[in-house]
């Protein structure tokens, strides 16, 4: 490495939370070793993509980066950057990835991210082909936080990682490996670490985060997040979210945790859940290998919303899958309108190799997985658009995430006003405009007047910063 000019680097994310947590700690463990990121590749002297494998869509989106960044690396001559591929695709590709891509230099998996600064300097010194993707054989779990510089407001804590659920259509299991979780305290500590140098908002992460929890410890996840609430170093914190879940863990006891805190709730989780769902019809939920049924499901909903009904409530939802029949989709839609979800997450089934609806007849057409996909969608938005109406004329607190990216709401009004985008504690993007003024809202929390509402967010105007 030039001790004349600091190695620079640049790192393209797919996929979920996980992946943007672990592209974060990536940040952090390069910028100790000196190396400076930079915002585009052609400029890098190192180029990481951190994949996803949750969908065929995404690997090919990884995939083609890297082919991307290989061309590049072909035109670039003498000043070629080093390549390195990780993630869920790096782990479940491994070294076959040569075979396609021959200018990759490295491949890590999503255990062995802390060797990454190791992978780079051995490629920058002329050593390929490596690859570091097995799993942490420790079936204890311990790590802290790892942010370059000063945090924002915001950050991703890894409470667990892997899961045991093994569901048909899904390649986790394979790409995180089993669940581990970390000891309460030192999530909590870590937590507090964090506050302390700024952080408002905490989402704790894990591929299935509410079966948290160490064999032998009198630790849970509900028991997790009382803790944190009650911690005096977390005082300064505003917020604590949680993804992902599944229903089979999702306890009445957590569920008591969204009660409003004169109720016995925990004051500062958020009013947000999301809790995939995959499908309305129990028929396809066996096949998915889902453990849990839609009475249950409509159960839970049913006793949140008598708990605290503010709570704003999200799925993921999976039409197209093998099997599925128009009376199984039929089920799907109607569930939507059962629950009346906020928003949902909905995607065609595609095909994953190594899981087990890999080995079933894929015998819905692409054509009619899109019709239905389509269909969903629209009939979402409806639901949306009346649940986000009900908002209008409340006084509701945003953490503002940055400029909007439509200024139209100020436009359209004939005024020059800025205009922001923020979440509720709902987790329902607003956009409002703050007047005149040029002060920055970025990671400010203000209180909004809620003035008109879309099928996909809300419209407002600032009333004052309360934080």
């Amino acid at each position: 490495m030039s001790s004349e000019k600091a190695v620079s680097y640049f790192i393209k994310t797919f996929g979920c939370q996980m992946n943007e947590a672990d592209s974060v700690r990536m940040h952090a463990l390069l910028g100790d070793e000196g190396m400076l990121a930079c915002k585009c590749p052609e400029e890098a002297d190192v180029i990481l993509v951190n994949g996803c494998t949750v969908r065929d869509k995404a690997r090919h989106k990884a995939i083609s980066a890297i082919g991307g960044y290989a061309a590049l690396r072909r035109d670039r001559g003498a000043m070629r950057p080093v390549i390195g591929l990780g993630g869920c695709v790096g782990q479940l590709e491994k070294d076959a990835v040569f075979k396609r891509i021959p200018e990759l230099d490295f491949v890590f998996g999503t255990d062995t991210i802390d060797q990454l600064p190791l992978l780079v300097k051995n490629a920058l010194a002329g050593l390929r082909r490596q690859v570091m993707t097995d799993f942490d054989a420790d079936p204890a779990y311990s790590t802290m936080t790892r942010i370059s510089g000063v945090p924002g407001v915001r950050a991703y804590v890894n409470i667990m990682k892997g899961c045991n659920k093994h569901c048909s259509f899904c390649i986790v299991p394979q790409t995180r490996g089993p669940e581990k979780s970390r000891s309460m305290d030192e999530i909590i500590g870590d937590v507090a670490s964090l506050v302390s140098r700024g952080v408002r908002e905490v989402t704790l992460l894990g591929q299935n985060v509410n079966s948290y929890g160490r064999p032998g410890k009198n630790e849970n996840f509900p028991g997790l997040l009382r803790a944190i609430d009650a911690d005096p170093r977390c005082l300064l914190l505003k917020r604590i979210r949680f993804t992902s879940s599944h229903p089979w863990d999702f306890s009445e006891e957590l569920i008591g945790c969204y009660a409003p805190p004169a109720r016995g709730g925990v004051s500062r989780l958020a009013w947000h859940l999301h809790l995939p769902v995959q499908s309305g019809s129990d028929r396809i939920l066996s096949l998915m290998g889902r453990d849990h049924e839609i009475s249950d499901y409509v159960r839970k909903m049913d006793l949140l919303r008598g708990i605290n009904p503010e709570v704003g409530v999200s799925t993921d939802l999976i039409v197209g899958f093998p099997g599925e029949t128009e009376q199984d989709f039929r089920a799907t839609e109607a569930l939507l309108d059962r629950v009346g979800f906020d928003s949902i997450f909905a995607f065609a089934y595609s095909q994953r190799p190594g899981t087990r609806a890999a080995g079933m007849n894929d015998d819905v057409p692409q054509s009619g997985k899109l019709r239905r996909l389509g269909l969903l969608l629209a009939r979402q938005e409806a639901i949306s658009s009346q649940r986000y109406a009900t908002r209008i004329g409340r006084e509701m607190e945003i953490l503002v995430e940055g400029c909007a990216k439509n200024s139209g709401l100020a436009a359209a009004r004939g005024l020059r006003a800025a205009v922001w985008s923020g979440r509720t504690t709902c987790n329902r993007v607003v956009n409002f405009m703050s007047g005149a003024g040029t002060e920055d809202l970025k990671d400010r929390f203000v209180l909004v007047s809620i003035t008109g509402a879309t099928g996909l967010s809300l419209q407002g105007e600032m009333i004052r910063v309360t934080s």
